[in-house]
């Protein structure tokens, strides 16, 4: 990807920052390409990264009992990570590829100590931190009070595109249901 290319995404993904902070996140983040299967952050180690998608689907899951259980699932122009990474600490989930993907890294580092001496970036990460929160507080709320037929609906609405690029065996995780359920449910709409 060409530096003006690279630059002009980013600005794009965070119209908050200024110019110079801009310019500095630019010289700090790489561009990757990784193989679907790619484990990109791995369960209790830590990931000094960041990364933004720019083609392509990743999920996250937690391991119970040796099993799979799904608890996001990202696509294009959407940033993943670790909270716990981005705390310096290991991960207590694992992100693995679903697609070829086209990445922007980000070192989380590097990102921090920008935030301190820029308040654009500062408040970049500050909203990029509520909106995990939010998202979190979203899936709590429908975990508690939603059946999940509405749960389902909710997934499509979000990402109409899902059933082609996830396996029905990872949506029915992160919907906490069995795929067999997840038959029926598809089988009612």
């Amino acid at each position: 990807m060409a530096h003006l290319d690279f630059k002009q995404t980013l600005h794009t993904l965070f119209p908050v920052l200024k110019e110079e902070a801009l310019d500095v996140l630019t010289s700090i983040c790489q561009y990757k390409t990784v193989k679907k299967h790619t484990e990109i952050i791995s369960e209790g180690k830590s990931h000094p990264y960041s990364y933004i998608i720019l083609k392509g689907a990743v999920k996250s899951y937690y391991l119970k009992d040796g099993k799979e259980v799904c608890i996001w699932f990202a696509f294009e122009n959407e940033l993943i990570g670790s909270m716990a990474t981005f705390q310096d600490l290991p991960s207590q989930e694992t992100l693995v590829f679903l697609e070829d993907a086209h990445l922007i890294q980000m070192p989380i580092k590097q990102l921090k100590e920008l935030a301190q001496r820029d308040l654009s970036t500062s408040h970049l990460v500050n909203d990029l931190l509520l909106e995990h929160a939010s998202y979190t507080e979203e899936k709590l709320r429908q975990l508690q009070f939603m059946t999940a037929h509405e749960r389902y609906a909710a997934l499509l609405d979000k990402e109409p595109s899902i059933l082609q690029r996830v396996s029905l065996t990872d949506i029915a995780s992160y919907l906490g249901v069995s795929r067999e359920t997840l038959s029926r449910i598809r089988a009612m709409r």
